[in-house]
C-alpha cells in the first residue's frame, strides 16, 4: 500500500509543478489574467504541500509533518480569497458613475493591482511564519500542537489529565477556525452570486467555495463528535480522511488551475463583455452576438401570431446562407465544406421537395434551382444573394417588433451591465486589452 503514496507523491510534483508553469506560460490570456495568475499560482503551492503533507503523515508516523499544515493551508486560502476580493472589487467600482471612476482610479489605482494583494499577502504569511518559527525553536510544544492536523499525538510521560486537556483545545481550536473560514467563504460567495459576473467565472468561484465550504463543515463534525481512542494512524477512518481531504484539494486544482488553463486554448477571451450595448439596434451587429442571437431566438419561437413560425425559417436560411459565404471566404484553398453547405442549403430550403415559395419569393426561389442545375459541382458564392436580403428584410419587421417586447429590455440591461464589467476590467488591469 506503501508504494501508492509514494507514486502519488511522486505524480504531485509533476501535476502541480506544470500546472503552474502553464498558468505563467499563458497569463496573459485573459481567461487566466483575470484570475490573478501570480497569486493563482501561489494558492496552487500551498494545495501542493497540504497534498503532500497529507500523504507524508500516512507514510511515517511523525506529529511533526502535520505540524506544517497550518502554514500550507492558508498559504491555499488566503490567496483564494484575495482573489475573489480583486475581481468583486474591480467590478464595482462606484457602480456606473464614469466620472467618479476615473477620478477613483486616477489615484487609488494600485487598489486595484495584483501586486497590492501580493504585498497583503506576503505580510500574512510571513508573520505567521515567524511566529511558527518562534514557537518552533522555543519549545512551546503546548501552543505548536494545537496548529497540526491531526488529533493524536505521543505526549510521552505527561497525564492522562494533561492529554485530554489539550486534545479538547486542539478540537476547539479547529472547529473555531473552520467557522470563521465558514463564514468567510459565504460571505464571498453571496456576493460573487449577486455579482453581475460571467457566468463560467462565477459557477468556478461559487463551486470551490461550496467544495471548500463542505470540506470544512464535514472536518467541524468529525472533529466535534469522534473520540480521541478511535483514531488511528493506520485506522480505516483516518485512511478515509486523508483521501477525502485529498479528492477535496485536487477539486480545487482542477476548478482553479486547470480550467482556466483549458478555457486559454479555447477561448481568446473567456468574457463575453465587449460587445457594446448601443450597437444592438442594428440587426445585422445585433445576429452576430451569441447571446442576443439566442434571445432573438427563443422570442421567435414564442411569437403567437406567427402560426407559421416564419420567423424562425427566414432565421435559420439567414444563418446558414452567412455560415455558407463565411466558409467560401476563410477557407478559400478548400472549398469542401462550403460545397457541402450550398448543397444543404439547396436541398433544405429551394429543392421540389421541400419549396420554399410559402416563405420565399417564387421568382427568387426558381432564379436559385436555375443557377443551380447549372452548377455542375462548382461553387457560386452569390447564389443565395437575393435569398439572404429578402430574409434580412423580412427579420427586420420582427426585430422591430422584439425592440418593444420586455425581453429586449432584459437583454440590453443585460449587455450594458457585462459591457460595464467589461469596461471596468480593463481599466483596473485585471483582464489583459488583447
Amino acid at each position: 500500500m506503501d508504494v501508492f503514496w509514494w507514486i502519488l507523491f511522486s505524480v504531485n510534483f509533476i501535476l502541480y509543478g506544470s500546472t503552474c508553469f502553464m498558468i505563467f506560460k499563458r497569463k496573459k490570456f485573459t481567461s487566466v489574467s483575470v484570475r490573478s495568475p501570480v497569486l493563482l499560482i501561489i494558492s496552487i503551492v500551498g494545495n501542493f504541500f497540504v497534498c503532500q503533507i497529507l500523504i507524508l503523515f500516512r507514510l511515517f508516523d511523525s506529529n511533526d509533518i502535520s505540524s506544517f499544515y497550518f502554514f500550507f493551508r492558508l498559504m491555499m486560502i488566503i490567496p483564494l480569497v484575495l482573489r475573489y476580493e480583486r475581481i468583486l472589487r474591480c467590478c464595482n467600482i462606484y457602480k456606473n458613475n464614469e466620472k467618479e471612476d476615473e477620478k477613483y482610479l486616477a489615484k487609488k489605482r494600485y487598489l486595484f493591482q495584483e501586486k497590492f494583494y501580493f504585498k497583503i499577502m506576503m505580510i500574512i504569511l510571513l508573520s505567521l511564519a515567524i511566529v511558527l518559527i518562534v514557537l518552533y525553536f522555543i519549545d512551546m510544544e503546548d501552543v505548536e500542537i494545537l496548529l497540526r492536523f491531526n488529533l493524536i499525538y505521543d505526549f510521552e510521560d505527561k497525564d492522562e489529565e494533561y492529554h485530554e486537556t489539550i486534545y479538547k483545545m486542539n478540537v476547539l481550536v479547529w472547529v473555531c477556525w473552520n467557522f470563521l473560514e465558514q463564514i468567510v467563504i459565504i460571505l464571498y460567495l453571496f456576493r460573487i452570486v449577486t455579482n453581475h459576473l460571467k457566468e463560467k467565472i462565477k459557477v468556478e468561484i461559487a463551486l470551490s467555495s461550496l467544495v471548500w465550504y463542505i470540506y470544512q463543515f464535514i472536518c467541524s463534525v468529525l472533529s466535534l463528535y469522534l473520540k480521541e481512542d478511535s483514531i488511528d494512524k493506520n485506522s480505516d477512518l483516518n485512511l478515509l480522511l486523508i483521501v477525502f481531504s485529498l479528492i477535496v484539494h485536487y477539486s480545487l486544482l482542477f476548478i482553479n488551475g486547470i480550467f482556466p488553463i483549458i478555457l486559454s486554448f479555447h477561448y481568446r477571451t473567456s468574457l463575453s463583455y465587449h460587445f457594446n450595448p448601443h450597437l444592438i439596434g442594428n440587426l445585422f451587429l445585433f445576429l452576430t452576438n451569441e447571446d442576443c442571437y439566442d434571445t432573438f431566438y427563443e422570442y421567435l419561437k414564442k411569437i403567437p401570431d406567427d402560426k407559421d413560425k416564419k420567423g424562425l425559417f427566414y432565421l435559420k436560411l439567414y444563418t446558414h446562407i452567412m455560415k455558407y459565404k463565411l466558409n467560401f471566404t476563410v477557407n478559400i484553398d478548400n472549398q469542401v465544406e462550403a460545397a457541402n453547405d450550398l448543397n444543404d442549403i439547396y436541398r433544405i430550403y429551394f429543392s421540389h421537395d421541400n419549396f420554399s415559395g410559402n416563405y420565399i419569393d417564387t421568382s427568387i426561389v426558381t432564379k436559385i434551382r436555375t443557377q443551380f442545375e447549372g452548377l455542375h459541382d462548382r461553387i457560386l458564392p452569390e447564389i443565395f444573394d437575393k435569398a439572404l436580403q429578402f430574409c434580412f428584410s423580412k427579420l427586420g419587421a420582427f426585430f422591430d417588433e422584439f425592440r418593444k417586447n420586455k425581453e429586449y429590455k432584459r437583454l440590453y440591461k443585460r449587455m450594458k451591465e457585462y459591457s460595464y464589467i467589461h469596461c471596468k476590467m480593463c481599466n483596473t488591469g485585471l483582464i489583459n486589452q488583447l
